[in-house]
């Protein structure tokens, strides 16, 4: 109704009437919200009500504690909270234990960082204590902030890495893992932080464009010329670098067995590389070249042990006196270079491997900070990229140098320091991938494994097989302070390991009960009181390694799904970004195959990351980040949580105003809806007025019909995790189902019918089923919403929303038929809505009920219309309707019959008929009798 009817007739009508405010005001209720979850302990009510329910096990992916939390935060914590809040409400008991990664770099380097020049000063003891205070200082920080966020979680009862219980967990598994026989101590190249002077793993690398020099070097060959034919000319074998700094460390040149090499004559040389690859090179040098002879890999690489007996051709390095061997290698291609690769052992994973073939030693001339050992004295205390111009330099001096160009490529860098890493061989702690132990091969039965996890989105798979089938051995130890330390003993005499799992789990007693120092003030005699070295001593130093953090969280399904109560190994669902695919969902696998043989989990969901607008990622340069705390001070999170449902989360998300601005409104048009209803309800009772299914009108049972679909369509978005269907079909339900078309078409019953009678208590009857269906249905979603409207209609006496049960409707609810036959009158509808709004633009009339509609319908659907005739009018929202038969539909506006009724505004003939109730249909006199 567009205005109050007259003072005579304003006390009779039914006007909505609530206390429910139309403004949300969110940053100022969310708040109060979360304090009465607290004083109710909503989380721990929630626990109890299903504590006899079957367990829905998601295990949370611990953030690392350090600084406040990013969007990418927000947004993971949102999805796991709509997850667990779904599954409490639908029969399962879901526990959220909010966890945290502690120990790592970068809360050493913070702690250093804030010591400054003072950081000397400080004992290795010292400087743990500090990392550990500072750690729990960020947990405090975050944890506030993702209570902000409407998360429900055990916050009490978190699990960090740096607990003593998990800690000891920790130990104990690295203890399994020795035991299942899958942990050994190699010297081979792994990725090494010159700025931290720490290993790294593969899930701690990340790459970015650097520019590096691109050289092209020639090796005279100075042994077996007779494999080419004993050539007089001087001759040489080109090889192909952009890390010029490894040549100090060159062993060998790698060809590929099966490639064609071609002998060329160049400037009264000869030079060897591979034919696929020579009309390219020679014309990137500028030299014109005569092929004399071809030749197989096979036949110029040796197969013996590379020494004085070597039975292929031999090089020299160019600037230091020893030879480099010509030797055979599968992993040579031809995508680049010359065919014939530059080989350091102690440089790079796959010189390592091809030159362990041919018993040559990972050499490695460079220190822990990256710079070079007086094993290279011309380079002594230089670090090595700084080295590469004076190579090339050398190099073109002594014309070993036939081309230098400066190239744009990807490179390896720290995830923690982001500078660039270099491969390095140094002693370390490795989990064998394909080595056989109790379980099989880690990476055999992992890739078994995956085969049977359910993977969300369904390309994920593919990506975690990929990196499982390609990774290396994990390199586990770190050489740092702040972590769990590798509890081994070394003999001080030979320097073997005692690395024993019985030492291990001794080790893993005393810090569950004194805590992870104590580790630092023991000896070997505490846990193995004979211990003896096979080369008879028996005095033993403590080994100074710690273990990799991806150890650590990866430790999580024996050390929190196990021993927490309300979580399982395996879980149900595990849920990270995109990245977590090389982290913590792969440092997961191949800890629980290790020790259990079997996957942690049954689910994995994959998010995307969230980028600006324009799909580039947020950067403080840019301009562009979206500070979450920032935005629910000013927006709300409410907001942030229906953006979070709103975004498809399997494909990177795309945060800014406009998107936010749409979710805004989305917001508004359900908030309002809710309101509407509520207001409607004031006098309402559902246990004393409401009206049996059979005495609903045909229109109610169809928005029951509605309302089963929407339910349906919502679990099912829940149960696939697909929480943007449920955005859409809530927009569209309570945009086009309820405020177009229902609640459009109550508003004469529900103001102007009978306070108590049939028709409007039938209508008071859906809405109620509608509002107390809906809010359950988005609890998960919009939780502080579904609280506040809740808390309205049942007048405060309910609990919380989360201790309802999510709605399964009645059957009879779902009915298709009578959805079809409504279809056919709402086609009707739009035809005629459409004229109406032509008729108000020509100033025909103002209000729809100032009309009588003349509809002309098919033939075949005039029947539809004739059994609802004189439900027309409040269908349309007009006064009069008459029907015709025509070939199509057609609706003309004219001017209605009778005169207006002062209380409905509806025209009608029979308008003053009563005496009693002057000025009134007869409609409104039935309601006021």
């Amino acid at each position: 109704m567009d205005t109050l009817p007259s003072p005579d007739h304003r006390n009779t009508l039914n006007l909505p009437e609530t206390d429910f405010p139309m403004k949300a005001n969110l940053p100022v209720r969310e708040p109060e919200q979360i304090k009465v979850w607290d004083s109710k302990k909503t989380y721990q009510a929630i626990q109890e009500h299903n504590k006899a329910k079957t367990i829905f096990a998601m295990p949370d992916g611990p953030p690392y504690a350090n600084a406040s939390i990013h969007v990418g935060h927000a947004l993971n914590k949102i999805l796991k909270d709509f997850i667990v809040k779904y599954k409490s409400i639908s029969g399962f008991r879901a526990c959220f234990i909010p966890g945290w990664d502690c120990h790592g770099l970068p809360i050493e380097h913070a702690v250093s960082k804030e010591l400054g020049n003072k950081r000397r000063e400080k004992s290795d003891s010292e400087i743990r204590q500090l990392c550990r205070a500072y750690a729990e200082k960020q947990i405090v920080i975050q944890r506030e902030q993702f209570r902000r966020l409407g998360i429900l979680a055990d916050w009490e009862h978190p699990y960090k890495t740096m607990d003593k219980d998990y800690e000891a967990a920790i130990i104990r598994a690295l203890a399994d893992f020795f035991e299942c026989g899958y942990v050994y101590r190699g010297e081979k190249p792994v990725y090494w932080c010159w700025s931290d002077g720490t290993a790294l793993a593969d899930a701690e690398i990340e790459y970015a464009d650097r520019k590096d020099p691109s050289i092209y070097v020639k090796f005279e060959i100075t042994k077996h010329l007779e494999k080419l034919g004993n050539p007089k000319e001087k001759t040489f074998v080109v090889i192909w670098t952009t890390t010029p700094w490894t040549l100090p460390a060159n062993l060998a040149i790698s060809l590929n067995p099966d490639f064609d090499y071609g002998l060329y004559e160049v400037d009264g040389e000869n030079w060897l590389l591979a034919k696929d690859l020579a009309d390219g090179f020679f014309k990137l040098v500028g030299k014109t070249s005569k092929l004399k002879k071809t030749f197989k890999g096979s036949e110029l690489g040796g197969v013996k042990k590379a020494d004085e007996n070597f039975d292929g051709l031999v090089s020299k390095h160019p600037f230091i006196d020893r030879p480099s061997y010509l030797i055979l290698g599968e992993h040579v291609t031809l995508e680049a270079g010359t065919g014939a690769v530059h080989t350091a052992p102690g440089h790079g994973l796959d010189d390592f491997i091809v030159s362990q073939k041919y018993g040559l030693a990972p050499y490695n001339p460079v220190d822990d900070w990256g710079k070079f050992t007086d094993k290279v004295p011309e380079y002594k205390g230089m670090r090595v990229l700084d080295a590469n111009p004076q190579i090339v330099q050398r190099l073109r001096d002594s014309y070993h140098l036939i081309l230098e160009q400066v190239i744009d490529h990807s490179f390896p860098h720290c995830w923690r320091c982001h500078n660039p890493v270099i491969f390095r061989a140094t002693p370390q702690w490795f989990v064998a991938m394909d080595r056989e132990g109790k379980h099989g091969q880690i990476r055999k039965t992992a890739l078994e494994q995956i085969k049977k996890v359910k993977w969300v989105p369904g390309w994920s798979e593919n990506r975690i097989t990929a990196m499982v089938e390609n990774r290396p051995d994990w390199c586990i130890s770190r050489q740092r302070l702040w972590g769990v330390p590798i509890p081994v003993f070394y003999c001080e005499k030979c320097g073997e390991p005692h690395a024993k799992p019985s030492t291990m789990r001794n080790v893993a007693k005393k810090v569950e009960k004194e805590g992870l120092e104590s580790w630092y003030t023991s000896t070997i005699e505490e846990f193995e009181p004979k211990a003896k070295c096979p080369c008879g001593n028996s005095k033993y130093r403590q080994g100074k390694d710690i273990l990799d953090v991806w150890f650590e969280s990866g430790t999580c399904p024996s050390a929190i799904q196990e021993s927490r109560d309300g979580l399982t190994n395996p879980a149900d669902i595990y849920i990270e970004g995109s990245d977590q695919h090389r982290g913590w969902f792969q440092s997961c696998l191949l800890g629980n195959v290790a020790i259990r043989g079997t996957a942690p989990y049954k689910g994995v969901i994959t998010h995307g990351f969230v980028n600006d607008a324009q799909g580039r990622k947020m950067s403080k340069s840019l301009g562009n980040v979206i500070d979450p705390n920032k935005f629910i001070e000013k927006s709300g999170a409410e907001i942030l949580r229906l953006w979070v449902s709103y975004e498809d989360y399997s494909n990177d998300l795309a945060a800014g105003q406009e998107s936010f601005d749409r979710v805004t409104e989305s917001y508004r048009r359900i908030r309002n809806t809710c309101r509407y209803i509520l207001s409607n309800l004031n006098d309402f009772d559902v246990k004393k007025d409401s009206v049996p299914y059979k005495d609903l009108q045909d229109v109610d049972k169809w928005a029951l019909s509605r309302l089963a679909n929407y339910i349906e369509a919502c679990r099912n978005g829940y149960e696939s995790y697909e929480f943007h269907k449920i955005y859409h079909a809530t927009q569209n339900y309570c945009t086009v189902d309820l405020s177009a078309i229902y609640l459009d078409i109550l508003k004469d019953r529900l103001y102007t019918a009978k306070k108590a009678g049939v028709s409007r208590r039938a209508a008071q009857t859906v809405i109620y089923q509608i509002i107390q269906n809906l809010i359950i249905v988005l609890a998960p979603i919009l939780s502080f919403l579904s609280e506040e409207v809740y808390a309205s209609l049942t007048k405060g006496k309910g609990e919380s929303v989360f201790l309802n049960t999510f709605p399964t409707p009645p059957k009879e609810w779902s009915n298709s038929s009578l959805e079809e036959g409504w279809k056919i009158i709402f086609e009707g509808r739009s035809v005629v809505t459409k004229q109406l709004e032509e008729a108000r633009k020509e100033k025909m009339i103002g209000s729809g009920l100032e009309a009588k509609v003349i509809l002309t319908v098919p033939e075949k659907d005039r029947p539809v219309y004739d059994k609802k005739i004189k439900e027309l009018p409040f269908i349309f929202i007009v006064s009069q309707v008459e029907l015709k038969t025509g070939q199509s539909y057609e609706a003309q506006v004219v001017k209605a019959d009778g005169t207006k009724c002062d209380r409905c505004w509806t025209y009608n003939p029979k308008t003053n008929a009563n005496p009693k109730f002057p000025g009134v249909c007869d409609k409104c006199v039935e309601a006021l009798s």
